[in-house]
């Protein structure tokens, strides 16, 4: 089995190094990654903060200040729980019909039970809650949670979970900076990318 892995591995190695050759790859990266960990259902099908915790431990190397890179993954997170926002108000009552929540309903009926007790302190709570961090929005939305709280909760939470997840990694990154050349940071990165996408893999397969 390894060895038939290896040329996609070494594929996945040559992409990783280009896309984070540069400041503005990585920042796009990261932009991209923020968006797609806070988007309805796809949120919980990528390992979103593994993802994350390997581009922010490569950021201080490339001269990204860590403002810069705050910021970044806060407009990725409000961007991601506003699409999610977004697409529950256009499925208000066919929430259930999705191909997702028809297979795993559960998930569904959980989300809803968390909106429906902490209501727009949910979306600030959820944010900080792996499985839920991608479904509390689009509920919300489906709920028809007015647009100025969601909006509210929305601004005040993307930079508390930014701060949260990002901050310390990228510390993380200017120490291993220090004590690593590029090439054996980004070896790290990869190897643990690749566990991390392996384990949740195995994560989903038991659960659902």
């Amino acid at each position: 089995m390894p060895a038939m892995l290896e040329p996609y591995l070494s594929e996945l190695n040559l992409i990783a190094g280009d896309m984070t050759s540069s400041a503005g790859g990585l920042i796009l990266l990261l932009l991209l990654t923020a968006f797609a960990e806070s988007l309805a259902v796809v949120g919980l099908l990528v390992p979103g903060i593994a993802i994350l915790i390997g581009l922010t431990v490569l950021a201080p190397e490339l001269g990204i200040s860590p403002w810069t890179w705050w910021l970044v993954g806060t407009i990725g997170a409000f961007l991601g729980d506003g699409t999610s926002f977004w697409l529950g108000r256009r499925a208000q009552g066919r929430l259930h019909h999705w191909h997702f929540f028809q297979r795993h309903p559960d998930w569904l009926a959980h989300s809803h039970e968390f909106f429906t007790r902490y209501g727009v302190w949910s979306i600030a709570f959820g944010r900080f809650i792996g499985p839920l961090r991608p479904l509390v929005p689009v509920v919300a939305g489906a709920s028809a949670m007015p647009t100025s709280s969601f909006l509210l909760a929305n601004t005040l939470s993307s930079p508390a979970w930014a701060a949260a997840y990002l901050l310390p990694i990228y510390w993380l990154g200017e120490r291993a900076a220090l004590h690593f050349n590029r090439a054996s940071v980004v070896l790290l990165v990869m190897g643990g990318f690749v566990l991390a996408v392996l384990f949740m893999l195995w994560l989903k397969r038991r659960r659902f």
